[in-house]
C-alpha cells in the first residue's frame, strides 16, 4: 500500500510540474488583445459566454453609441438572417454543409431559421450582415491579426468587438470594446 502511495504522490507531482510548464493560452490572448487596444484608449467589457454573445456584444456597442432604438439580441439575429435572405448570393457561396458542399437553397432557409430561432453560434458572416443591415461599420479585434474592419464603406464611428478564441472551454467568444475610464 505504501508503495501505490508513494507512485500516486510521483504521478500527482509529475502530472504538476507538467500542468506548470503548460501555456495558459486564455492568458497569452488576453495579453495580446489588451496590447492591442490600450493605445486605441479601449478595455473590454465582457458579454455572457450564452452562445448569443456576439449579437449581445453589438447590442452593447448599439446602446453604447446612443442608438436611436434599443435592439435585442433577438433583434439582431432576426435582422442579420433578414438580411443574408434578401441578399443571399452574398452570404451562400460562404457557407457550406456537415460534408463542405456549399448549401441547397433549403439548408440556406434551415440556417437562416436557426440562426433567429436558436443560440447557434456568430460569426464574420454575421457580422457583415449586420453591418449592412445596421448601416455601421464594425470592426472586430483578436490575437495574432491585423484590425478587421467590416463594413468600411459605411459612415460613422465603429462598433468594436474583441473575438476570443481561448477565453472559455466551449471556444470562441465575442465581447465589447468600450472607452476606458
Amino acid at each position: 500500500q505504501e508503495r501505490k502511495a508513494a507512485q500516486m504522490a510521483e504521478m500527482r507531482k509529475e502530472a504538476q510540474e507538467e500542468a506548470s510548464n503548460t501555456v495558459n493560452m486564455r492568458e497569452v490572448e488576453d495579453a495580446a488583445i489588451g496590447a492591442m487596444i490600450r493605445p486605441l484608449k479601449m478595455i473590454v467589457h465582457e458579454i455572457s459566454a450564452d452562445g448569443h454573445c456576439l449579437y449581445n456584444a453589438i447590442a452593447d456597442q448599439l446602446r453604447r453609441h446612443n442608438a436611436p432604438d434599443a435592439l435585442s439580441y433577438k433583434d439582431l439575429r432576426k435582422l442579420a438572417a433578414e438580411e443574408m435572405r434578401a441578399n443571399s448570393n452574398d452570404y451562400l457561396p460562404f457557407l457550406v454543409d456537415d460534408n463542405g458542399d456549399m448549401l441547397t437553397p433549403g439548408g440556406f432557409e434551415k440556417y437562416c431559421s436557426d440562426l433567429t430561432n436558436t443560440a447557434v453560434w456568430g460569426g464574420q458572416l454575421e457580422i457583415r450582415a449586420l453591418s449592412k443591415a445596421l448601416q455601421r461599420q464594425i470592426h472586430v479585434v483578436q490575437m495574432n491579426t491585423p484590425l478587421l474592419k467590416i463594413g468600411e464603406e459605411m459612415v460613422g464611428e465603429p462598433l468594436t468587438l474583441s473575438y476570443h478564441r481561448h477565453a472559455y472551454g466551449l471556444g470562441e467568444h465575442y465581447n465589447s470594446l468600450i472607452s476606458s475610464p
